[in-house]
């Protein structure tokens, strides 16, 4: 969000940023105008005083060169280049023969050959400490000469009143006079430089001075746009943290604390003015109570259902349970030994649907499935009470660890047991062995194993009967989706039947 509002924002900043930095150039190309203005002011200055120095030296030349010499004529223009200077200069005055007839005290005038035919040189001294010139007639002797000191030069050109952070220099080819050397230059600033030809482009001056630093105003007004930025991605930030984020993770947390069961949602007292959020928990809060609603119509239906399938699984185990007792009267009351060994035969194939009925009531609660070390134990009861007097002695030891099975296994595994201790039964059998261990084909699966003397291939017994017993036991197998091993020298029956997985 921190990441759109800077976007969003960030092109008013980058405008504002570059219209304080064109306004920030434009002061200094303003600089840089008045620096060159400034500076051709200087020249003119410099150029003036040159000009009249020259034009006063040749007004009076051709006087001095045609009145004796004695004639205070020279002195009296002596006098007057010095009033009429606005800065101090030292002069010579020449007669015929380039014979000085006056000069200023303590100037001592140099001799400059006349070059290229002009009829004037302005040069610079080989110290850079004055600024000499020499004035020549058309027959190309000299009229005049003079300097004017660096010192002279620096208070003309001075800016009365002005900024003295500046270098001002005269050139002349390679010398250089410097007339002002204010300017120290600073780290990271700029500057503004300027040259500009005088005296017919013989000599140039150069300014140089830093630009024009930019000011606290300035600054602030480069700097106020990206604070303007930076603030506005601030307060945005603390406005949607504050009132929307905040708000919505208060929600969040009450929403993630509701655990199925609970009728209200604990919403927190949301102070916010975006309503969206207090409506979003109010839906929240109605919709926890529409699953809960639903949650206990749901929960009594299953327990209805619940109730319903108890209540059949009753019914069912005690309808199991009489006709498990008609048979046992009638076989009781048959004086026929055939039709009595049938109805047992019958009665204890019932009383086995009525164990599995029963054990599955029994887990029915907590549905595990039926636990077959109970079911086993108490068929292997059942077993043993409705015997025949042949096999009164007949004894049935069961090993069986705690696994549950279907419903539907557990029909197939009571059927299967029941039809092989019958037979055990009918063959005389003295020993019944019945164990449940864990198949080594891994989790999901247990081995069922039956072993007996009467189910040796020695043991006398009746072919019909052992006929009818092999083909049961072989479609019980297929019920439960196995294969029976027989090993009739051991006389034991093995498969293996699928379980819940204990852990």
């Amino acid at each position: 969000m921190l990441l759109i509002l800077s976007l969003g924002l960030f092109p008013l900043g980058l405008v504002a940023i570059l219209a304080s930095v064109q306004s920030a150039r434009d002061n200094n190309d303003k600089r840089a105008e008045q620096t060159l203005s400034q500076l051709e002011i200087e020249a003119q200055r410099l150029t003036a005083l040159l000009s009249h120095s020259s034009g006063t030296i040749r007004a009076a030349s051709t006087a001095i060169a045609l009145t004796a010499v004695d004639s205070r004529i020279c002195e009296t223009t002596l006098q007057r280049l010095a009033r009429a200077q606005s800065s101090v200069g030292r002069f010579a005055l020449y007669g015929d023969n380039n014979v000085i007839r006056c000069a200023t005290p303590g100037f001592i005038p140099f001799a400059v050959p006349r070059a290229d035919g002009r009829r004037s040189i302005v040069t610079i001294g080989e110290d850079g400490s004055a600024l000499r010139f020499a004035l020549f007639s058309d027959d190309g002797d000299v009229e005049g000469s003079g300097e004017f000191t660096r010192e002279s030069l620096a208070e003309l050109t001075s800016i009365a009143g002005g900024d003295s952070e500046f270098d001002l220099e005269l050139i002349d080819g390679r010398r250089t006079m410097t007339l002002h050397d204010g300017y120290q230059p600073r780290p990271f600033e700029q500057f503004v430089s300027g040259t500009v030809p005088i005296v017919d482009e013989r000599l140039q001056m150069r300014i140089t001075l830093g630009a024009i630093p930019i000011s606290i105003v300035e600054l602030l007004t480069i700097l106020l746009p990206v604070m303007m930025w930076i603030f506005a991605a601030i307060i945005g930030w603390v406005i949607l943290d504050r009132l929307l984020l905040r708000p919505l993770l208060r929600v969040q947390r009450a929403v993630a604390a509701y655990q199925p069961g609970d009728r209200h949602l604990d919403l927190p007292t949301l102070r916010t003015p975006a309503r969206e959020i207090s409506d979003l928990g109010f839906a929240f809060d109605r919709l926890t109570q529409t699953v809960a609603r639903h949650e206990g119509d749901l929960e009594a239906g299953i327990e209805r259902q619940s109730r319903l399938v108890r209540e059949v699984h009753h019914r069912v185990k005690n309808n199991l349970q009489v006709v498990a007792s008609l048979l046992n009267l009638h076989a009781r009351g048959s004086p026929n030994e055939d039709v009595a060994a049938a109805y047992a035969s019958i009665q204890r194939r019932v009383d086995a649907l009525a164990v599995v009925h029963r054990n599955h009531f029994a887990e029915l609660e907590e549905n595990r499935g039926v636990a077959l070390r109970s079911l086993i134990s108490e068929l292997a009861a059942n077993l043993r009470a409705t015997a025949p007097a042949s096999a009164a002695g007949m004894v049935i030891r069961i090993d069986i660890e705690p696994f549950q099975v279907t419903q539907d296994v557990a029909v197939s595994v009571a059927f299967l047991i029941t039809e092989i201790v019958e037979f055990a039964m009918f063959c005389d059998a003295k020993v019944v062995t019945i164990s449940l261990v864990a198949a080594g084909a891994g989790a999901g699966s247990a081995r069922l194993t039956i072993e007996s003397d009467a189910l040796r291939g020695a043991t006398p017994c009746d072919p019909q009967l052992f006929e009818r017993f092999d083909r049961i036991v072989t479609g019980l197998s297929r019920q439960l989706r196995s294969t029976i091993e027989r090993d009739t020298d051991s006389g034991r029956y093995a498969l293996d039947i699928a379980v819940f997985d204990r852990t």
